[in-house]
């Protein structure tokens, strides 16, 4: 398997937008947040980790919902990335249509969504600090359909029960595995 420096490059080559590099981190952060909590062994959750910080390798260069994932995917199986990183790549949108099964799946797909929306609570909160988002300032935010309009309620929720945790939980453990990387992405 390519080691996260090679991901990390990856990530780069296909990616010159800075907020996407950083939402890479978030999300490799939460998924590797949980797998370490799942007491998974080192070399799983660093594949885990690197399936987080690839999920939209293709966002800048292919953002059209029909293939996002998909092209991603390919590129990553040319490259010679396990399966699992690959399906879990590819299963993170719902608009291809394939199938979340594993824990991995299931991890993208709930980190991917609110890590961006807990970056969007944190740069309001005074202290714009990811640190200071508690639960209750999500919910407050999810109910403003103006504020962070493009991320889908339904989906934030979604994530949460696909990995069978009530939703403040899931924001309180997001908070908690993204405050590792907060410096390295200005919050």
């Amino acid at each position: 398997m390519p080691s996260r420096q090679d991901a990390v490059a990856l990530l780069h080559e296909w990616n010159e937008s800075p907020s996407l590099r950083k939402h890479g981190l978030l999300v490799e952060a939460g998924v590797r947040g949980y797998a370490s909590d799942d007491g998974l062994d080192a070399s799983t959750v660093e594949r885990y980790g690197i399936a987080g910080l690839l999920h939209d390798l293709d966002y800048e260069r292919f953002p059209d919902p029909a293939t996002h994932g998909g092209v991603g995917a390919d590129e990553l199986a040319r490259r010679g990335y396990p399966d699992e990183v690959v399906h879990a790549v590819r299963a993170h949108n719902d608009a291809l249509g394939v199938t979340r099964a594993s824990r991995l799946d299931h991890l993208v797909y709930a980190c991917d969504e609110l890590a961006g929306f807990l970056v969007a609570v944190a740069l309001m909160r005074p202290t714009r600090r990811l640190a200071d988002v508690e639960p209750a300032h999500v919910r407050k935010r999810m109910k403003d359909r103006a504020f962070a309009r493009a991320v889908p309620r339904e989906m934030l929720l979604a994530g949460a029960a696909e990995i069978e945790l009530g939703f403040d939980e899931h924001v309180a453990n997001m908070v908690r595995h993204l405050t590792a990387v907060a410096p390295e992405v200005g919050l």
